[in-house]
């Protein structure tokens, strides 16, 4: 919700345990500062990386192979995506809440948007039957529809759309 504020840059492999990858493009994420401080300088050992358990990478794993999203909670479906849901705290109370509060808020704000469309039709068909009201309710209709593409863009952002 904080936008850029909630977001930045983290290295895949710990800049601590790998300080010549600083600056490698393919070593660079974005990332939620929540998960980027919970991964902090982890890195897997060769035996933990040999039983899956890492972290997995976003460009050379299929993350959904490893993780899923049922509603509000992850789910691992892999060693690597226990650790990831482990380390990263992905099911934690605060984050679970805070994704409950968005799934409900998009669901609230599709189901207005539904409304105030059907609204627009009503608006558009009281219009036909009553020429005479047209103006007046050209003017309703306009409210109505800043309403709507407002709420539109607002869950835009909400989903990532922009």
């Amino acid at each position: 919700m904080k936008g850029q504020d909630s977001f930045g840059v983290d290295h895949y492999r710990p800049k601590k345990k790998f300080p010549d990858l600083e600056s490698t493009y393919s070593n660079l994420f974005y990332a939620c500062n929540c998960c980027n401080r919970r991964k902090s300088d982890f890195w897997p050992t060769a035996e933990e990386t040999h039983a899956g358990r890492f972290i997995p990478n976003p460009c050379d794993h299929v993350m959904f192979e490893h993780l899923r999203y049922r509603s509000a909670h992850v789910d691992p479906r892999t060693t690597a995506g226990k650790q990831a849901e482990s380390k990263l705290m992905l099911n934690d109370k605060d984050s679970v809440e805070y994704r409950e509060m968005v799934l409900g808020l998009m669901i609230l704000a599709e189901e207005k948007i539904g409304l105030l469309r059907e609204t627009i039709k009503r608006i558009e068909m009281k219009a036909l039957m009553e020429p005479e009201k047209a103006e007046e309710l050209e003017k309703e209709k306009e409210v109505v529809g800043e309403e709507l593409r407002n709420l539109e863009r607002y869950l835009s952002k909400i989903t990532g759309g922009g």
